[in-house]
């Protein structure tokens, strides 16, 4: 009877031995553009893996973690958070990425960098040694010619390293208010992104420029300065000078075009979920019907 004790007691301890066996967790590398500069930054995920974890398993889990976006606010997002992984892949050391049409949002160096997190991210894993990346089942293009891009390495992307700031065009989305109307009206525009500028920045800056279209109108005073801006937690946080405040036309209609000329145009970017405006750099401030004192989310009822 003891032996047959015995006999149970080793068995369910080598039982219990076998089944932690390869309960495990690994760090992976995914990389994201730095918010400022046209450049890739690493970040660390930790996966739980376990004697059956496959490279694609691997793969799949970095791919929603660049598409769930950074965690560092040093770094932002290059993709929407609606794209999907459509299917995925591996065939002799490539492989095939179908991502939904989310994934072609980007454009200029914000695609280079796009397809280049992809790479970097998924040929650190062993078993890839290049991708090829399709949306709804069909290969990427070039911006030149429509040139299928095709199998992608690390060594395939080259971004300038030249002294000089590098640049390329960007498409931004921008809301300018009609002429006598109650309503805000989109503006696509193309844009020179350098490294020292970011795409916050540019937004405004565009933004106070004005309108292409001569039935638009400024919403936000010419005479507005920005003193600075930055994301953090998918905030962007907007200082601008008195003036938008005090060259705003009073009433309801006017501060209302000019909040959210600000907020719809901001949150239109990748890693913007909402809009916290400052004046000189204080919160609260009194604009019109707003408290500016809390972040404001795009209102698209507003729009044409």
């Amino acid at each position: 009877m003891k032996k047959l004790l015995s006999f149970i007691l080793a068995a369910a301890m080598l039982l219990g031995f076998v089944g932690c066996k390869g309960k495990n967790s690994e760090k992976l590398k995914v990389f994201f553009k730095d918010r400022v500069e046209n450049s890739l930054n690493e970040e660390t995920r930790v996966m739980k893996t376990n004697d059956k974890t496959t490279t694609e398993d691997r793969a799949k889990f970095l791919i929603a973690q660049i598409i769930q976006g950074p965690l560092n606010e040093k770094n932002r997002a290059l993709i929407s958070k609606k794209a999907q992984l459509l299917s995925f892949a591996i065939n002799d050391g490539v492989a095939t990425v179908n991502m939904s049409k989310e994934f072609s949002s980007a454009d200029g160096v914000d695609a280079l960098l796009l397809r280049l997190s992809f790479v970097n991210t998924l040929c650190a894993l062993d078993g890839i040694n290049g991708i090829v990346i399709q949306v709804d089942g069909k290969p990427i293009v070039s911006d030149a010619a429509g040139k299928e891009v095709g199998v992608m390495s690390p060594d395939d992307i080259a971004l300038d390293t030249d002294d000089k700031p590098a640049s390329a065009k960007s498409r931004i989305v921008l809301y300018f208010p009609k002429k006598g109307g109650e309503k805000l009206v989109r503006e696509t525009r193309e844009v020179e992104l350098q490294n020292a500028l970011s795409i916050e920045k540019t937004v405004i800056s565009e933004l106070l420029k004005g309108p292409t279209d001569s039935d638009c109108t400024n919403a936000v005073p010419t005479e507005t300065k920005l003193l600075g801006i930055e994301t953090k937690d998918n905030v962007c946080f907007v200082n601008f000078s008195n003036e938008f405040v005090t060259k705003t036309s009073p009433g309801s209609l006017s501060t209302t075009l000019a909040l959210y000329s600000v907020v719809n145009s901001l949150c239109d970017l990748p890693g913007v979920k909402a809009v916290q405006i400052l004046v000189n750099g204080e919160n609260g401030v009194e604009f019109g019907n707003y408290v500016l004192d809390i972040p404001y989310e795009a209102d698209l009822s507003i729009t044409e």
